[in-house]
């Protein structure tokens, strides 16, 4: 039987809906994917919705279900992602559908997770409901990069997961005229608050955030998400071949409360400080012997279960992630601010001009306060 028939119009109308609820969950969904999902009643107006919850339980269609209640029953379920059909630490979603009385479900991605892939839509077919698949597909697609990456589904990019790596984002602030800091300990500020803002958002929507040694050792940063309802403890990867990172960095002092990973070449020495912290489940080491290479510690964070990692790299870590072509997507703040002098974003002393490699689109540019923000992509 199916269910209430509505317009293209309308249904791209709630799956937008659903892709947007899949957001909210970006980046909080733990290694379960983030989902969205609205349910329309049988005269086609909005009873139910819900998304992924923190930690990854209860899925979106079960809080969905639970929102729209009886009003469910001879309705549509738009859902960014098939519903699980497996049993797990939860029962599986389509059976919740099915009990619900849905008649028409709505799906935009096909899950990849070997466990479901397809199984999900067959057991709702047999339980005679109509199911359509793929409608804006390439935009929900956008909002669940960790997951999909982690289960080696395609992203439709040159750099795809081919070579089983993570989701790769780059965000780089730099002044008007090419600097990116001016040195140890000097401050300078380059972006504005707006923007510091929009760089702790895009912080709370991945697994991990990633930095050199050498930014570890100019800027000290918390590297952490510090906007009010959007803090978690995003994970923090520090690459640091020799272990040089000081034990007063800020890194170091907040790793009780933010998890801290340290990608390195060797084992420490015994009486090297890190220790204490390794016991007390502080730092993670990853140690890298033979292949201490970016392709090959992506690799090594993809089977740790990082999926989708912001990168804010100096200027010798950005042009080893494009020379290697690692990046998928690329946010530039550019400050209206001079610096004069300082570490350049393109390696050298001087100020440049800075563009991306010719395989980059700029997407999109807008203005946040005085700061102009460009989001490229392959």
């Amino acid at each position: 039987m199916s269910g209430p028939i509505l317009s293209k119009e309308h249904d791209k109308r709630w799956m937008k809906f659903a892709i947007a609820l899949s957001e909210k969950s970006q980046g909080l969904s733990s290694e379960n994917p983030n989902v969205g999902c609205v349910v329309v009643d049988s005269d086609g107006n909005l009873c139910g919705s819900g998304f992924t919850q923190p930690g990854g339980r209860p899925h979106a269609e079960i809080e969905a279900l639970k929102d729209a209640g009886k009003k469910a029953k001879g309705g549509i379920l738009y859902v960014t992602l098939e519903p699980c059909s497996h049993y797990g630490q939860t029962p599986p979603c389509v059976k919740a559908i099915i009990h619900a009385g849905i008649k028409r479900v709505v799906i935009a991605i096909i899950d990849p997770d070997k466990r479901v892939n397809g199984s999900g839509i067959n057991q709702l077919k047999q339980a005679g409901l109509e199911v359509e698949v793929g409608l804006m597909r390439g935009e929900a697609i956008k909002y669940i990069p960790s997951f999909l990456v982690r289960n080696s589904f395609l992203l439709n990019d040159k750099t795809s997961n081919k070579k089983k790596r993570p989701y790769i984002t780059v965000k780089v602030a730099h002044s008007l005229d090419g600097f990116v800091s001016k040195g140890i300990g000097l401050g300078g500020k380059i972006s504005n608050q707006v923007s510091d803002a929009f760089t702790h958002d895009l912080r709370s929507r991945v697994d991990a955030i990633l930095i050199s040694y050498q930014t570890a050792k100019i800027d000290n940063p918390l590297l952490n998400v510090r906007i009010h309802e959007l803090e978690h403890p995003t994970e923090r990867i520090i690459l640091d071949k020799n272990l040089a990172l000081d034990k007063l960095s800020n890194l170091v002092k907040t790793s009780d409360i933010h998890p801290l990973t340290i990608v390195t070449k060797d084992k420490p020495k015994d009486k090297h400080w890190i220790h204490d912290k390794i016991v007390n489940n502080q730092i993670r080491l990853l140690i890298m012997k033979k292949n201490y290479n970016l392709e090959a510690i992506f690799n090594a964070l993809l089977e740790q279960g990082f999926g989708h990692i912001l990168v804010e790299p100096g200027p010798r870590l950005l042009k080893s992630l494009f020379s290697e072509k690692l990046v998928n997507e690329f946010f530039e703040v550019i400050s209206k601010k001079k610096l004069i002098k300082g570490y350049s974003i393109g390696v050298s002393a001087k100020a440049v001009e800075f563009t991306p490699p010719s395989s980059f689109v700029l997407v999109k540019q807008f203005n946040l306060g005085n700061d102009i923000i460009k989001f490229w992509k392959v």
